[in-house]
């Protein structure tokens, strides 16, 4: 068993997590898709937890990173301040094969011409 430190009301908590639960996620994370989507849901949560975006890029740095060294620059990384850390993510998504984009809110979309398809919106950073 593993322990993976959470927060719970402000208060560190440490949780026992089996072997074959992390076995599983970074299993399924050697799947580019689901690595990303699994970032998408950790980053656009609506009351996010700090420690799990970094938690979520470890996990996506074990199943995608084949040498392990994107894991030591990762850390680096979530150091830095403003625009620099921004353009650092995406240069080390790029390395595991993702991409850091931007795109339109569909909630907050109003399309002109209802068969539009938001895909044509879709602005890539």
């Amino acid at each position: 068993m593993n322990s993976v430190q959470a927060q719970t009301n402000n208060a560190p908590v440490n949780t026992l997590v089996s072997d074959s639960y992390l076995d599983a996620l970074i299993n399924s994370l050697q799947d580019p898709i689901e690595s990303a989507c699994y970032l998408t849901a950790i980053i656009e949560a609506e009351e996010p937890e700090p420690e799990l975006l970094s938690l979520a890029l470890n996990d996506v740095s074990k199943a995608l990173d084949q040498t392990g060294a994107s894991t030591q620059s990762l850390e680096a990384i979530l150091q830095k301040q403003g625009t620099e850390a921004i353009h650092s993510l995406a240069d080390w998504l790029k390395g595991l094969g993702l991409k850091l984009t931007v795109t339109v809110d569909a909630a907050e979309v109003q399309l002109e011409d209802p068969d539009q398809d938001l895909e044509e919106l879709e602005i890539a950073a």
